[in-house]
């Protein structure tokens, strides 16, 4: 049985700690933790403190690392790192600061960084004044974080439950031979459609012949993908719903989605993650685009590009489909996991150098 993994969200100032935040990742990954949020750059997508949201829902605990900035400002003015830790209290998450023992000269007297930290307070704040220090910290409250699991305080990478399902209600005069026969009927279309994509990407995922396995990973780096999607462009008080495409790495589509799938995850859930990160990417040549613009939202994946990831990371033997129920859900392969592991490690190793 593989290891249970504890999913760390780590909430930091993407300007001033990104390199930080990511070599702690690298560090979490040694003590089979999963850190979640690294990357996260705030952006003016309606979403954007949905996703973050969404990944403290997942989290066993959070991590506030916190430095000389009080953090990227939210529209209300409040830091998205303050924001994170308010929420994280409200669902009584495991909570572990690790803030900068001393501030700059001129970070000492604003307001906004010691009104945060003195908050912080209320806890155990771990302080850090450099790498090995702050790693020194993370191994002790990591013990911790797994001592407090042992007594049943927090769950040790627990699957992630998702809303009760409450079947909509039926017609009587549609029998229940009908359905059923109608579910067949859509599934096989589902097969057939599969089966064409496979056999589309096979030579392109897989062109030697050679089977995926642990001795023969399959390597994402350097491949880019066309992805289609769908955007609302706001300008003027009114919107207008665009199409465009982007190429986008495979090596971000997987980092983006991969930590959410230690657990089996619906395609509608790869399919946002998915489409937040692309989001980052997109804001930018959008606004370009439309000059008149001020705001960019619901940046979503066509149901061609949603086919063709889950076709192509299948295919590459990264997630498989299992059945929860009658429901269809995708999860990480053993493969899938030494993948990510290894993508993590190399972007950590490729920000020191």
């Amino acid at each position: 049985m593989k290891d249970q993994r504890y999913r760390v969200f780590i909430a930091h100032d993407v300007g001033e700690l990104q390199d930080t935040a990511v070599a702690l990742g690298h560090e979490l990954l040694k003590h089979k933790c999963l850190p979640l949020g690294l990357g996260l750059k705030p952006s003016s997508a309606n979403n954007h403190w949905d996703i973050i949201r969404a990944m403290i829902d997942e989290s066993d605990a959070v991590f506030l690392v916190i430095g000389n900035s009080y953090g990227n400002l939210s529209p209300s003015g409040v830091s998205y790192v303050h924001m994170a830790y308010i929420y994280a209290t409200t669902q009584g998450k495991v909570i572990y600061p690790f803030c900068l023992k001393t501030l700059s000269d001129k970070k000492a007297n604003d307001a906004h960084i010691e009104e945060f930290r003195k908050l912080l307070s209320v806890h155990k704040i771990r302080f850090w004044c450099g790498k090995e220090d702050l790693n020194k910290q993370l191994l002790m409250a990591v013990r911790k974080l797994k001592s407090l699991q042992q007594i049943g305080l927090v769950p040790a990478g627990a699957e992630v439950k998702e809303k009760t399902f409450v079947p909509p209600v039926i017609n009587s005069s549609v029998t229940t031979t009908t359905l059923q026969n109608q579910e067949i009927a859509k599934l096989k279309k589902e097969l057939e459609e599969t089966k064409r994509e496979l056999s589309h990407y096979e030579s392109y995922s897989n062109p030697n012949g050679a089977s995926n396995s642990a001795s023969n990973k399959p390597k994402l780096r350097n491949k880019f993908v066309l992805i289609s999607y769908s955007a609302k462009v706001f300008s003027g008080g009114n919107f207008k719903t665009i199409t465009e495409s982007w190429n986008m790495s495979w090596d971000d589509i997987f980092l983006a989605v991969a930590p959410h799938m230690l657990t089996a995850i619906s395609e509608e859930k790869m399919r946002l993650v998915i489409s937040a990160a692309l989001a980052t990417h997109v804001q930018a040549p959008i606004k370009q685009q439309y000059p008149n613009s001020h705001a960019v939202a619901d940046v979503r994946l066509t149901n061609e590009s949603m086919n063709r990831v889950k076709i192509y990371l299948r295919g590459q033997d990264l997630i498989q489909e299992v059945m929860q129920g009658r429901d269809i859900r995708w999860k990480l392969t053993d493969i899938g996991d030494e993948q990510l592991t290894e993508l993590y490690s190399n972007q950590s190793l490729a920000r020191s150098v």
